[in-house]
């Protein structure tokens, strides 16, 4: 009696502990956090949802399968990775919902049941998918390839991936002709013709290139076809870096449904269809990105066919100088991306390393010599660059307005119209704050913004000040002006998934004759609608920045747990854009994170990729 008794109490112990796992799960999953303030509400467990959630959690948690399968033959490597990548997911998600949530909800008790809720999920599911990978790897023989998917990623790489490519952008770029106009692309633009001040603040090498097409299609006679180039360039471009993508699944003899995948994501997203028909630098960017990290990865992972071609070192070098001239902050992926690259580079270290010279001496001979030779200002502090610590100052006024001190306030008010300043706080966008200025590039006398610079050291002076009272309230401010970029349950901000309607109405009403075709509005408006799809279950995550950050750090865990530590080169450039999207002056911005975006189906491709499928 007494040994039945045990043993039903040793069965019983587990049943009860995955109950409970997968109630508070389910509670996680479900919480409404932001409609109330009582727990009772928020606990949202009442419904036929849930219920199903309820049970297939405690399918899970409670199957022999989990418990024998996925936990016996995981190694501890990958169960401390698992349990690292588990518990940055759950910090992500509490950290995302404590934005939106009602005062007594945002931390505290109902963190901790959110935690307990989401730890166990999450570290089952990343488990799942790293045995899943290894064990369909361990699987691959190289699977037969239809005619098509022969012709497309075996013969004709190249002209077949840009071929998709362009197919796909053709009603884009129909139905916008001749371009969608972005306001940074109307303001480069406007640098150039002279109607504003030709400064640093954009990329000058792209103020060059769009200011030059639009002016002399102007001066031809042919606004709409000078001004279509702009788009066409840009689709080439990305096809082109497409078409390099799928060249490198095939010399590394990555599966076949990867190549579909990545091309179908590549070709018929809309976001990338939208932004290639937009003028805007971003669009040029990403591609940029995405060719110097393929090059770099060639590098580290086959070096006799990286130094073998010739064309390979000049892509890296063309590519990595593009990259800087396209956005300012292309220099941190170089200068983070080369050291790492370095340290797994077999032999001609010193070859590469004279290449990354060559690139940032470049960079800066056009940065420093060239662009103010031809009339650009360069500003000596870029304002956007103090985003983040703007926005920390302005909570701060709202948080402790009488902890101000008056020299701070005096110095503060110097700087910025202070009291508006703090009235017009916005955590999704710096721009409110930035307008509150008095010191800025646009009253700058001499356009450096060297108003602002002589008393930059005295603004930080404040700004250490503040954070050292009261830190709690920058490290908040920073979480709110963040959290989109890691929290993939937050819609993307302000352009959202791009620019379906011509923002910038300066050209059209002053400078330039371009007009989009009045009788293709319906089209345009059918494209803007297709766009919808980002409301789908599981589609509607491609549209979700912080998704790919969970991307990026799962792969990153995923070949650390398994020593692949040399693919990590491809998980640098898109971690340092996230880290810059995370000072940015936009939370949540799509097109911030389309250089990390462009990168995820590489990096999430290669935890397929082993030696013995690389294509001789």
């Amino acid at each position: 009696m007494k040994k039945c008794l045990n043993e039903l109490i040793a069965n019983a112990a587990p049943t009860a502990v995955a109950f409970v796992a997968a109630m508070i799960t389910t509670v996680a999953l479900f919480a409404d956090v932001a409609s109330t303030g009582n727990i009772s509400m928020a606990l949202n467990g009442d419904g036929i949802p849930q219920l199903a959630a309820l049970a297939a959690f405690f399918g899970v948690y409670r199957s022999r399968t989990v418990k024998e399968k996925l936990l016996a033959e995981t190694g501890r490597r990958e169960k401390l990775c698992g349990a690292i990548t588990a518990f940055c997911f759950t910090g992500f998600m509490i950290i995302g919902k404590a934005q939106i949530a009602e005062p007594d909800l945002k931390y505290g008790l109902f963190a901790v049941l959110l935690f307990l809720g989401y730890m166990p999920f999450f570290y089952v599911a990343v488990l799942f998918l790293m045995y899943q990978i290894e064990a369909f790897s361990k699987k691959h023989t190289g699977c037969r390839a239809g005619a098509l998917t022969q012709w497309l990623f075996e013969k004709h790489v190249t002209a077949g991936a840009m071929l998709a490519v362009i197919i796909c952008r053709l009603p884009y770029l129909a139905a916008f002709y001749p371009c969608s106009m972005s306001w940074d692309g109307g303001a480069q633009i406007a640098c150039f013709w002279g109607t504003e001040a030709f400064t640093d603040h954009h990329p000058p090498l792209i103020s060059f290139l769009y200011g030059a097409i639009a002016r002399y299609s102007q001066e031809w006679g042919v606004p709409n076809i000078g001004m279509f180039m702009i788009p066409v360039i840009q689709t080439l471009l990305s096809a082109f870096a497409v078409a390099m993508v799928c060249g490198f699944y095939k010399h590394f003899g990555l599966p076949y449904w990867i190549r579909w995948a990545s091309l179908v994501y590549y070709a018929a997203f809309t976001v990338w269809c939208i932004f290639d028909c937009t003028v805007i630098k971003d669009t040029l960017y990403y591609p940029l990105t995405l060719l110097f990290a393929l090059q770099l990865l060639y590098c580290v992972m086959d070096g006799d066919y990286f130094w073998g071609r010739k064309s390979n070192p000049a892509m890296l070098l063309i590519s990595g100088i593009l990259m800087m001239q396209t956005r300012n902050n292309g220099v941190f992926v170089l200068l983070f991306s080369i050291p790492f690259a370095l340290c797994f580079v077999k032999g001609k270290r010193i070859r590469l390393f004279a290449i990354a010279a060559a690139m940032l001496l470049a960079n800066a001979a056009l940065n420093n010599g060239l662009y103010p030779a031809l009339g650009v200002t360069l500003l000596e502090a870029k304002e956007d660059t103090y985003c983040i610590m703007f926005q920390q100052t302005a909570k701060y006024g709202q948080d402790y307005p009488e902890d101000v001190t008056e020299e701070e306030r005096e110095l503060l008010d110097t700087v910025f119209d202070y009291d508006e300043m703090v009235e017009v706080y916005n955590p999704q966008l710096a721009d409110w704050v930035k307008n509150c200025l008095r010191l800025s590039e646009a009253s700058s006398a001499d356009h450096t913004n060297s108003e602002f610079a002589a008393l930059k050291s005295e603004y930080f002076k404040v700004w250490l000040a503040q954070l050292m009272r009261h830190p709690m309230s920058y490290v908040k401010t920073f979480l709110e002006c963040s959290y989109g970029y890691y929290y993939p349950e937050a819609r993307p901000y302000k352009e959202g998934t791009g620019f379906y309607e011509a923002e910038r109405n300066m050209l059209t009403s002053s400078m330039h004759a371009y007009r989009q075709i009045k009788q293709l509005a319906p089209a345009r408006f059918v494209l803007q609608q297709l766009s919808k799809i980002e409301y789908l279950p599981g589609v509607g995550l491609l549209y979700r920045c912080g998704f790919y950050t969970w991307c990026v750090l799962f792969a990153a865990m995923y070949l650390i747990a398994k020593r692949r530590y040399c693919l990590l080169t491809a998980a640098v450039p898109p971690a340092v854009n996230i880290l810059v999207c995370l000072i940015s002056p936009v939370n949540t911005c799509i097109r911030y994170a389309m250089p990390t975006m462009c990168m995820v189906p590489v990096l999430l491709g290669l935890l397929w990729y082993r030696e013995a499928w690389r294509k001789e």
